[in-house]
């Protein structure tokens, strides 16, 4: 496994352990073009609406001006949402000790509730693949539901983490799960029976979340991102046989050894981003083409604490916190990546 810190480097020797020190070479730009006001826990997008939440509540937001994206409609469900994800119309946000919540927004305007699925424990991510929904469960692992027909959603069974699971990605058919202390697992969901890991994998921190894609080039990585802003690179490729391929670090972001918050990060073909929830704050825009040699191609300082990013086209959106002091009002920054 190679070690890099950003795009070209050059090597320095401590005791009788080369380091790869990259030196920084950034080739685009991430610029502000909008924002939505408003506290901002979660957001997923589309190329027409973005879907955030904020508490219990889901707001959704027509973004086909993104200089002034207008308030469509919203829907209140009973506990706050920690995730969600849209498919063919149909929203499913993992929606606390409740489990899945499934919503109908063929009509933005008056989204109508179509089911629930109670899974015990704290529900904290969603994904979908086809009629199969998973929720990131801090009890329970892995849950894994049939959502084919919305209104009476059945449970598939669950995979149990060694730890907390803390979040899932979906790509495909399989669902790569991350939970605290155990690392990723992959799961192949379009197999029948007890739901098992087709591998397992440590991690070098302790796992905060999961970002999945496939390459253009048609491998498909995996990025873990650890608690202290370590992003960690693999090949899954092949599900039962994954390859630790590289980790990435802000060169002027060193290691904190603590628990720096709830940072995220996301893949949009052959770039990954990630945000980093210490100050002073910062989304970055990661080259994964080669994936041995992660490549930082552009960065962006928010005003406050970013979360949770979601990509449309060239578009970036990303969740901010607002400050104790009211200096930095909470929402949803929207950014263009330019080349």
């Amino acid at each position: 496994m190679k070690t890099y810190i950003a795009s070209g480097f050059i090597l320095a020797l401590l005791s009788s352990t080369v380091i790869a020190v990259p030196v920084v070479a950034q080739t685009r730009t991430l610029e502000f073009v909008g924002f939505i006001p408003g506290t901002a826990e979660t957001v997923y997008t589309d190329s027409t609406h973005a879907y955030i939440s904020d508490g219990p509540t889901l707001r959704i937001f027509d973004i086909n001006n993104t200089a002034s994206p207008t308030f469509v409609g919203s829907y209140d469900f009973p506990q706050n949402i920690y995730g969600v994800t849209v498919a063919e119309s149909i929203a499913y946000a993992a929606v606390d000790f409740l489990g899945l919540g499934i919503l109908d927004v063929s009509n933005p305007a008056a989204p109508k509730l179509l089911g629930f699925f109670e899974t015990g424990g704290q529900a904290l991510a969603v994904g979908i693949s086809g009629s199969t929904a998973v929720i990131a469960n801090r009890l329970s692992g892995l849950e894994i539901i049939d959502v084919s027909d919305p209104s009476t959603p059945t449970s598939k069974g669950a995979y149990f983490t060694e730890g907390y699971a803390t979040d899932v990605a979906v790509e495909g058919t399989i669902a790569y799960v991350v939970d605290r202390p155990g690392g990723l697992s992959i799961i192949d969901l379009s197999k029948s029976g007890e739901p098992d890991a087709e591998s397992t994998q440590s991690t070098t921190e302790r796992a905060a979340t999961v970002a999945a894609g496939r390459q253009p080039e048609g491998t498909t990585l995996a990025a873990v991102l650890g608690t202290d802003s370590l992003l960690e690179i693999f090949d899954v490729s092949d599900s039962g046989s994954p390859v630790s391929v590289s980790t990435y670090r802000h060169p002027e972001r060193p290691a904190t050894g603590r628990t720096i918050g709830w940072p995220r990060a996301k893949f949009s073909g052959a770039l990954a981003f990630m945000a980093d929830a210490y100050p002073p704050f910062l989304l970055q825009a990661i080259d994964l083409s080669d994936a041995s040699d992660p490549t930082l191609v552009a960065e962006y300082e928010p005003p406050g604490s970013p979360g949770y990013i979601s990509v449309s086209g060239s578009l970036v959106f990303v969740t901010i916190a607002g400050d104790d002091d009211r200096s930095t009002e909470p929402g949803v920054l929207i950014l263009r990546l330019n080349s």
